[in-house]
């Protein structure tokens, strides 16, 4: 559309024009780039640095530790030889003490037995034996628990064998054996360790002209 201005020039009304700015004259704030670049950089070599120090630090410590261990090393192996050593030491002693007290125990049975000794009686040797036999457990009261059959048990037996014998004059060779046997039960100092005292075989022989009953005699050791 094309307007026509009628009035004079003078009043004619000036059209407001927008101002121009010109872009080349304006400025932006300046930035501190370069300063915070310096920081991160800084920061950075800062925590380098701290890492390096603190693996140099744990890596002086870790020799530090492994020397001293490598120092007492030699002192640890020789405490642990001399522990074995004392705990074989102590093993052989127990051994020993045991086999004394058995001694011992053996000593007063052996005088235990001379001491009940009967007139007309003497020993021509003594043995022992020992059997491990298997038997089998108790039924448990539960049914429940009784399946799969009774296992059996390893049980020790031990026996002290006297071999003997006894004078038979006027066949008083049984009476004498009898009346040893009671005297070694009732004598407590040696059948405290046993359970049961049974007569074997008797045997009736001729020794220098002279009539004897031979016997044998087990004395059942009680159960472990």
């Amino acid at each position: 559309m094309i307007e026509i201005n009628l009035l004079p020039e003078e009043i004619r009304k000036k059209k407001r024009q927008a101002p121009k700015i010109d872009v080349s004259m304006a400025t932006l704030p300046s930035l501190p780039v370069l300063n915070i670049a310096f920081v991160v950089v800084g920061a950075v070599v800062a925590i380098q640095l701290v890492l390096f120090i603190i693996g140099v630090t744990s890596g002086a410590v870790f020799n530090s530790v492994n020397g001293k261990y490598r120092e007492i090393l030699p002192r640890k192996q020789e405490t642990e030889r001399l522990k074995i050593q004392v705990d074989t030491t102590n093993k052989k002693v127990a051994a020993i003490d045991e086999l004394m007290v058995k001694r011992f125990s053996w000593e007063k049975k052996l005088n235990a037995l001379s001491d009940s000794m009967t007139p007309g009686v003497w020993l021509t040797e003594l043995g022992y034996d020992e059997k491990i036999a298997g038997v089998p457990k108790p039924v448990n009261a539960d049914p429940a628990k009784n399946k799969g059959g009774r296992a059996a048990e390893n049980v020790s037996s031990r026996y002290l064998i006297l071999s003997g014998a006894a004078s038979n004059t006027g066949d008083e060779g049984t009476a004498l054996i009898g009346r040893f046997i009671k005297s070694l039960k009732d004598d407590t100092s040696f059948y405290s360790d046993f359970s049961d005292i049974e007569l074997g075989t008797i045997r009736r022989e001729k020794m220098e002209d002279q009539e004897i009953m031979t016997f044998k005699i087990t004395c059942f050791f009680k159960a472990r």
